[in-house]
């Protein structure tokens, strides 16, 4: 345990909920994401573009939305498409996506393994063709599948989470990987062919593509390359619709007044916009997670004149500064100094050396 979880758990907090600004390692992430109303309109059926600054909690949201649809077990199957390169060839995107939708269809695989046992030999067939995309190779990841002991290291080897919660993997796995280094592969299938059979073997209802990773394009390529990039996606929206797939893009705010995003009538455009009491929101949620329910403020460690705390946090950040990170950074910077000074409850003081710190940060 780090010294900052050690000290926190004095508090009352049973993990340190200010850990992880990366959101694809806080394992709590579900219990206590904050998402703006604007933006609820992410999980439904439709193609959707999410605008946000880096660290407004696009990576968060996609990875929310990825896991509201594994809930339905495939119903609503999520593809996350995390580009490996930034190439403008023509077939770059769906190559690419075919590989995403590989990974999905192997975690999927693996989190219901008795589902392969019952499927027609053609179906096999095609699935087998299909995971031919795998990265590393086939026959790496089935002898992954083999000598792993839980799903959390297909996971991290293949960057994709599962759609189960088995808590570990067994002789159906093993059978799994056997019926499929046994099986006759279809030849190689076109991304069409693909989303299909996600429908035909899976009983997929929808497809939703969540598109993210672009802020690093920004710092290196101007706002028109990105357009031209994301062109090729925008050119099928309307004839993926009518098949029932949905592409979600999770984009950088500098693009927000594009024509091509937001007068397409196939796809929503939303901003995830933060206000004072939201990203207090933001860091309430993860305090009543964190000591498991027992409060929901940060003033239960406060002293007794010391009230909205999360909402004082807030206030002092700066009009570009409004972002779930930056309240982030605040709350654990707060904890850190009392904690570094011995202290048993955070003071007037404290929460006014964060404003001056605050105003150092913007300079």
């Amino acid at each position: 345990m780090e010294p900052a979880a050690r000290g926190l758990s004095a508090f009352g907090f049973t993990f340190d909920p200010f850990e992880h600004l990366d959101s694809t390692k806080d394992a709590h992430l579900q219990e206590y994401l904050v998402i703006p109303p604007a933006v609820q309109n992410t999980l439904s059926d439709q193609s959707v573009a999410v605008f946000a600054q880096p660290g407004g909690g696009k990576s968060a949201l996609r990875i929310y939305t990825a896991n509201f649809y594994k809930d339905s077990r495939g119903v609503r199957f999520p593809i996350t498409y995390v580009s490996e390169d930034y190439s403008t060839k023509s077939k770059f995107h769906f190559e690419g996506m075919k590989r995403s939708l590989a990974r999905a269809a192997f975690m999927y695989l693996a989190s219901y393994p008795d589902l392969f046992f019952d499927l027609s030999s053609e179906h096999k067939k095609r699935l087998k063709g299909l995971l031919l995309e795998l990265p590393f190779g086939l026959d790496f990841n089935l002898r992954l599948l083999t000598e792993s002991r839980f799903l959390s290291d297909l996971e991290a080897v293949l960057g994709t989470p599962a759609f189960s919660s088995l808590p570990a993997l067994d002789r159906a796995h093993h059978q799994l990987a056997r019926e499929l280094e046994k099986e006759t592969p279809t030849k190689s299938l076109a991304l069409a062919d693909c989303f299909a059979l996600l429908h035909d073997a899976f009983g997929a209802k929808s497809i939703h593509i969540l598109i993210d990773g672009l802020d690093g394009f920004m710092e290196t390529r101007s706002p028109q390359a990105l357009l031209a990039w994301i062109e090729p996606l925008l050119n099928v929206l309307e004839a993926w619709e009518k098949k029932n797939i949905y592409l979600k893009f999770f984009l950088p705010l500098d693009i927000s007044d594009a024509p091509a995003l937001t007068h397409s009538s196939s796809l929503r455009a939303v901003s995830l916009t933060w206000d004072d009491n939201l990203l207090a929101e933001v860091v309430r949620r993860r305090v009543f997670v964190a000591s498991r329910g027992a409060f929901d403020s940060l003033d239960a460690i406060s002293a007794p004149d010391v009230r909205n705390v999360e909402l004082t946090l807030a206030r002092q950040l700066g009009e570009k500064e409004k972002l779930p990170r930056r309240i982030i950074i605040k709350s654990r910077e707060l904890l850190k100094n009392i904690i570094a000074a011995n202290k048993e409850e955070i003071s007037l003081e404290d929460l006014f050396s964060m404003r001056e710190s605050s105003h150092v940060t913007a300079i």
